[in-house]
């Protein structure tokens, strides 16, 4: 890493939904070899996260993160960089390209990485520099504030003990996601069904009040990210499933990150290396109500494999996905 001696970003991408990989080059380089710009850089579409790396020796290295739900591609971005890093990586639309510099890294989140001197500081500095640039001045601007919003990311290795059998399960109502809405529901009704559960939760109310008929399961009460975080932490067990566009979604990085025993419908996209089942976390199949009531009942009952895959989901995180782990790998990938 001390060969390489700038980091350059390119000044349009999201602060908020790639704060994960600014974590990772901070870490790595210092805020000191890390410059937001457009020079050298093509004229990228909002959004984009691109990086150029510099060597000592005049090598340059470049690297384009691809954060967006969607599997696509972005071809003009592909064609020009060296590696190009993708969360939503669908092995069958990727293998029409026969391009090797294409790989999987796995979920993130979106963390803070900066306190509010610095946040209003960058934001500033950055709307005013690229405001040429910039269709939206006010969103790209509101993307550092969001970013301020989330938590650290040392705030999810805090370990806290399960709480007796309790589940605290919270989320979002999808308009087009029907499979992502019927999975969440069979967790939350095969909790409430388990007499050994203390459960709390459900589906937060849609903000154009389409609740698409999941109002007998909806939340009573707004929980701040804070709230969401401990109770999560404090929760028995907790549960996954693919989300908007079939994506790895941000909970399945957080739970990951908080070592939670995770039980989980299948991934429709790569990771970096496997999650092995029973393993890392637990399968159950979709639309099958009683597979949630097994497994619920397996793991009340089996403490010793709960104790396990808390312990694994953390060291496949730190081993997999750990913001400094992602921009080491792409970089080693590209050398």
């Amino acid at each position: 890493m001390n060969r390489i001696e700038k980091v350059s970003i390119y000044g349009l991408c999201n602060v908020f939904y790639d704060s994960f990989y600014l974590k990772g080059l901070e870490m790595l380089f210092g805020r000191d070899r890390i410059c937001f710009t457009t020079l050298n850089f093509p004229k990228f579409k909002e959004n984009t996260f691109a990086i150029i790396f510099e060597y000592k020796n005049t090598k340059i290295l470049k690297v384009v993160i691809d954060s967006r739900d969607t599997n696509l591609i972005w071809e003009d971005e592909l064609a020009w960089c060296d590696i190009y890093g993708k969360i939503n990586y669908d092995f069958e639309l990727i293998s029409k390209y026969s391009n090797l510099k294409i790989v999987p890294i796995g979920p993130s989140f979106g963390i803070k990485i900066w306190g509010l001197y610095e946040t209003l500081f960058f934001g500033l500095k950055h709307t005013f520099k690229f405001r040429k640039f910039l269709l939206n001045k006010r969103n790209y601007l509101a993307n550092y504030w969001r970013q301020y919003k989330r938590l650290p990311l040392e705030d999810y290795y805090h370990k806290s003990v399960a709480s007796n059998n309790s589940v605290f399960f919270v989320s979002s109502i999808w308009k087009k996601e029907f499979e992502t809405n019927m999975n969440r529901l069979n967790f939350i009704n095969a909790c409430k069904l388990n007499n050994s559960i203390i459960f709390e939760g459900g589906f937060a109310p849609r903000s154009d009040g389409n609740n698409m008929d999941f109002d007998r399961n909806l939340i009573l009460k707004r929980y701040n990210l804070k709230t969401y975080l401990s109770k999560t932490q404090l929760s028995k067990f907790v549960f996954n499933t693919p989300a908007v566009l079939s994506c790895h979604g941000w909970k399945l990085g957080e739970y990951l990150a908080l070592g939670k025993v995770i039980i989980s419908t299948k991934h429709k996209n790569e990771l970096p290396n496997p999650l092995i089942d029973r393993v890392h976390l637990i399968y159950v199949r979709e639309n099958v109500l009683e597979d949630y009531s097994v497994v619920l009942n397996e793991l009340i009952s089996n403490e010793a494999l709960c104790k396990k895959m808390e312990a694994n989901a953390l060291s496949y995180f730190k081993n997999n996905l750990e913001p400094t782990v992602v921009i080491n790998n792409l970089i080693n990938f590209g050398i």
